[in-house]
């Protein structure tokens, strides 16, 4: 009996660590179930909150990109965004800009105007996988408008310096991408500038194949007073202290983006072809055909001098390798400085300049041929709000341009090309540039032009040749005034660059930014907006 009662007692023990052990692995798989779970929930909220940061960003690219490429106004109250992503099960993340005040506030910085107005962007994401996770983020940002040539120079893409002779600078630099800038043996490159920003890297050297150059780059300090220059000296993004030493060496007047600058969204490339925002807004339009002034087409020796607008194709470009097909554009005969009437005892021809300061001309495409718009007897723009001309194919300023009474005027167009007082057609397809010598010539625009893309084994030219030169030009003065702006590559004139014969030798490039820019009132006709995003507050719900 006793044997029996012990193994009763074993056989009970045992149910009883069974059980313990089944109460024990139940919970442990309940929590280990659980923390899966847990584990699960928390990924999807994450991914959730990616997907709401996600549509923040585009909403806000959607702003700004609106706004400078004029599919939005510039004062809209609100806006809303749909975001899809392919990633994510095709999820959709609405967002949600409205303005937090109707009015923009003024802002001057150093002596660029900056219009102001607040915004809150919401977004919510609920997780396509799981209906019960959302995430809303809130951030409230700055919509800054900054119009383009309060630069004297902004770059899309990268920004390339690198003269071969001294070259001064001034003016309000900025680059979405990033800048290179060093100079040749016995050169320097001097910015006066307390505003040299990228979007990207700053760099002392090539571009191209990474050479560093024996010239000097000397920036201004940020600090009051006579100009403070200090040498690059190689310290750039390379330099494992540059976020420090960039601001101790100069005050904050260069700063990449590692210091937080930010890209400015401009008009793209879309925004001077046929059926743009340009052509659907110009006053004037000229072709090959004639002129169209307010939608009505004038009739030549009845409403315009014969003679203002021609076309021949004499004029041979050695860099693009071709003879151009170029629609000429007589400025002084387009706004009859000379008085010309049609006949005797008869009523002067109009000033055809356009009512609104925005001209638009354009070539048809022929087959085997290369456009262009030449504009020439330009040294008075006679129109007291001043001029924008505006292209989809290359123009080549012909002679002295507003430099009478200089007015605000622009020149926006697939690329520019500079051809002096003395430029004669019939010495263009010479075998050397001898024959095209050049001669002093004065230009007052800003400009907004293509540039092309510097490669490994080949550089672009840099700003430093953003107008492309045909003539020989040593030792003889291009004076400019006004504001360099590239935002996109040249879609027509493709030549590479090179230098010298046949193509051109480099001027003694007096160029300046034309400080009356400051004064919002003397920028010229339908200049365009860099928009920027500034980013204040973030919240998440």
């Amino acid at each position: 009996m006793k044997n029996l009662h012990n193994k009763g007692q074993a056989l009970v023990v045992s149910y009883l660590v069974i059980s313990a052990f089944i109460v024990i692995s139940a919970a442990l798989s309940s929590k280990a179930v659980s923390e899966r779970s847990l584990a699960l929930r928390n990924k999807l909220t994450a991914e959730a909150f990616y997907l709401a940061e996600g549509a923040t960003e585009n909403a806000i690219s959607a702003l700004t990109s609106g706004i400078a490429n004029y599919q939005l106004d510039v004062n809209i109250p609100s806006l809303n965004v749909t975001t899809s992503f392919a990633t994510f099960s095709g999820a959709v993340v609405n967002s949600t800009i409205t303005e937090l005040n109707s009015t923009d506030r003024l802002v001057t910085e150093g002596q660029t105007k900056i219009w102001v107005r607040n915004y809150e962007v919401v977004s919510s994401a609920q997780h396509p996988q799981n209906a019960n996770i959302n995430v809303t983020v809130h951030q409230i940002i700055a919509r800054r408008l900054i119009p383009t040539f309060q630069h004297s120079v902004f770059y899309d893409d990268d920004l390339e310096i690198l003269p071969g002779a001294n070259m001064n600078l001034s003016g309000r630099i900025h680059c979405n991408n990033d800048i290179y800038m060093d100079a040749d043996s016995g050169a320097t490159l001097k910015v006066n500038s307390t505003y040299v920003h990228s979007a990207g890297n700053i760099y002392n050297k090539r571009k191209n194949n990474g050479s560093r150059l024996s010239g000097e780059v000397e920036i201004t300090r940020d600090k009051p007073g006579a100009p403070d220059y200090e040498a690059m000296d190689n310290l750039d993004c390379d330099s494992a202290n540059w976020t420090t030493a960039a601001t101790d060496r100069w005050d904050g007047s260069v700063q990449s983006s590692v210091h937080g600058v930010t890209e400015l969204t401009a008009p793209s490339v879309a925004s001077i072809q046929p059926g743009g925002y340009y052509a659907s807004n110009a006053d004037v339009v000229i072709t090959e055909t004639g002129i169209v002034k307010g939608g009505v087409p004038l009739r030549e020796g009845v409403d315009y001098p014969n003679g203002t607008v021609t076309i021949n194709q004499t004029l041979y470009d050695n860099r693009e390798g071709s003879y151009i097909r170029t629609v000429n554009v007589d400025l002084s005969k387009l706004a009859n400085l000379a008085g010309e009437s049609p006949g005797v005892g008869q009523p002067a021809y109009a000033n055809n300049l356009p009512s609104n300061g925005l001209m638009y001309v354009t070539v048809a495409d022929v087959a085997g041929t290369q456009p262009g718009v030449r504009l020439f007897n330009g040294a008075t723009i006679d129109r007291s709000g001043g001029l924008t001309i505006v292209s989809n194919d290359p123009v080549y300023i012909q002679g002295d341009y507003n430099t009478v009474d200089e007015k605000p005027a622009a020149v926006i167009c697939d690329s520019l090309n500079i051809l002096s007082n003395r430029w004669n057609d019939a010495n263009s397809p010479a075998a050397n540039w001898a024959s095209r010598t050049a001669n002093q010539t004065t230009i007052n625009s800003a400009f907004i032009a293509g540039v092309d893309t510097t490669t490994s084994g080949n550089y672009n030219g840099g700003l430093e040749n953003y107008p492309r030169l045909h003539e020989n030009w040593s030792g003889i003065n291009l004076n400019i005034k006004g504001s360099f702006v590239a935002l996109w590559e040249s879609q027509v004139a493709d030549g590479s660059w090179a230098y010298g014969s046949p193509r051109y030798t480099a001027p003694r490039r007096n160029w300046y930014y034309n400080t009356a820019f400051n004064n919002p009132s003397n920028l010229p006709p339908f200049t365009p907006w860099a928009v920027e995003a500034q980013r204040i507050a973030w919240w998440q719900e």
